[in-house]
């Protein structure tokens, strides 16, 4: 028992130096920003502080090859963070649940399990950023509208107008729009750029919008009064999602409900009673049960996912 606290006590010692290290760029950043806010010089500088640990990381992941994220990949999710940034993450948290399992139930082998579920924990938070901010992107769609019809009722050209909106709306919306406004200031045709952002962000509603801009440039006409129609239809589209959203809500919260209670349950006993846990992590028929509760919950899981999902 003493040799488990003295190793319990050594990993947090590692893990607090780690996170110093680890956290370092970042605290360097925050005082810039904080001189220097809204300067082109901390633009620049954002993310270029490094460590030893980040060094070495960059040279690993350049040696073996690998690439766990792509910049594209954490741009979609909204996740300012390098590439370098989020595997020390990673790693970081890999090694907390190395840790915590291990003093936890004192079994290796499970302590390793986890270790390497919290990269695949990590891709799954990548991902729900992802749809999240597609989400929220198709939620601005009717208010965007609104405002590009009536920049161009004023006079302005659609460049000048989505430029206007870019600057109105929050994110992720004014960050698409202005990706597409740099874009087609640099040569790039404005109609590729807003079905590459279409595409990128999944979003129906707004290759509705793509090819209204596409036929008023073919066959001319009003685009002011063709937006108003798209946003009606836009509206109504959203009115109608919300209401579904708000159904399955329900069987949501009962879904996150049942997905949390055996884990819960489970480290709850782990805290209270090892003795009457350690049989599970100590013996061969133990961990044989543990891993195909963990399978069947891992299936269970993508069902509940399934039955609650509901597209439009």
């Amino acid at each position: 028992m003493n040799m488990l606290v003295l190793g319990s006590v050594a990993i947090l010692v590692a893990v607090a130096l780690f996170a110093y290290f680890l956290l370092e760029p970042e605290l360097a950043d925050l005082r810039s920003e904080q001189m220097k806010a809204e300067t082109a010089a901390t633009e620049a500088t954002r993310g270029t502080a490094q460590t030893p640990i980040y060094d070495l990381i960059d040279r690993v992941l350049r040696t073996l090859g690998i690439r766990p994220f792509e910049e594209e990949e954490l741009e979609l999710a909204g996740i300012t963070s390098s590439v370098t940034s989020v595997v020390a993450t990673t790693l970081l948290i890999a090694f907390v649940a190395f840790g915590g399992t291990l003093a936890l139930t004192g079994s290796f082998f499970f302590a390793v399990i986890v270790m390497l579920v919290a990269p695949l924990s990590v891709k799954m938070y990548v991902g729900l950023k992802t749809s999240r901010r597609r989400a929220k992107f198709n939620q601005q769609m009717a208010e965007t509208m609104t405002l590009l019809s009536s920049a161009l009722k004023s006079g302005m050209n659609v460049p000048n107008a989505l430029g206007s909106v870019a600057a109105e709306m929050d994110a992720p919306m004014g960050e698409e729009i202005a990706r597409i406004v740099n874009e087609t200031r640099l040569g790039r045709d404005l109609i590729d750029g807003m079905k590459d952002t279409a595409a990128r962000m999944e979003s129906d509603d707004f290759l509705w919008v793509t090819e209204a801009v596409a036929i008023q440039r073919e066959s001319g006409g009003r685009l002011s009064e063709i937006l108003d129609r798209v946003t009606d239809t836009i509206s109504q589209r959203n009115e109608l999602r919300q209401k579904v959203e708000s159904l399955a809500a329900e069987g949501k919260a009962s879904a996150v409900i049942l997905m949390g209670l055996p884990v819960g349950v489970g480290v709850l006993f782990l805290v209270i009673n090892p003795d009457y846990m350690a049989p599970l992590f100590t013996t061969g028929a133990g961990k044989i049960c543990m891993i195909i509760s963990l399978v069947f919950y891992v299936l269970g899981g993508l069902w509940l996912r399934s039955i609650t999902k509901v597209k439009l």
